[in-house]
């Protein structure tokens, strides 16, 4: 590695930030959207939903070994995970069902329809709801990307993924 890829890696040593070295200069500018959408005004109940939905949808199994524990940390229950895996939400609080159906649907299409964009409208906000569909293609990117390449699990999630304090 190069001093400056070097130092890419040390903002997030992982196998993703390997992979990513490979683009020759994407690298910084990922990292830099993906530590952004960690301060958004999201929850971390919230951002974790998210991220462990939209890596069950793409299939994506190191996304879900890096955030598991983190959703854990934020105050969620395996049998809350479950759930939020699976797609179920009625097993969910009627808010977190809102950001998974609208998370969903993001998933599914390129437009959300009106009546899961207005509920997570009234419950998010106009910045939670861009916040939330950034976050879910950003993390739906990284899935094909992480997918694509087959990117090895890493031993253990990357320690800065596990604390919010960043």
């Amino acid at each position: 590695m190069s001093d400056a890829e070097a130092a890419q890696y040390a903002r997030l040593p992982a196998n993703l930030t390997r992979a990513l070295l490979a683009t020759g200069g994407c690298t910084e500018a990922f990292l830099d959207l993906g530590f952004a959408l960690r301060r958004t005004h999201l929850s971390v109940r919230h951002y974790e939903l998210a991220i462990l939905r939209v890596a069950r949808l793409s299939g994506c199994a190191y996304q879900r070994m890096q955030h598991l524990q983190p959703a854990l940390n934020a105050g969620w229950s395996e049998a809350d995970i479950e759930a939020i895996e699976n797609g179920d939400s009625q097993r969910l609080a009627a808010p977190d069902a809102i950001v998974l159906r609208l998370v969903e649907e993001c998933v599914a299409h390129p437009r959300i329809p009106d009546p899961i964009f207005k509920r997570a409208l009234a419950l998010l906000g106009e910045r939670g709801v861009a916040e939330l569909i950034l976050l879910t293609g950003f993390y739906l990117m990284t899935a094909r990307y992480l997918e694509g390449l087959d990117v090895e699990l890493d031993a253990q999630p990357a320690a800065r993924l596990l604390s919010y304090e960043d």
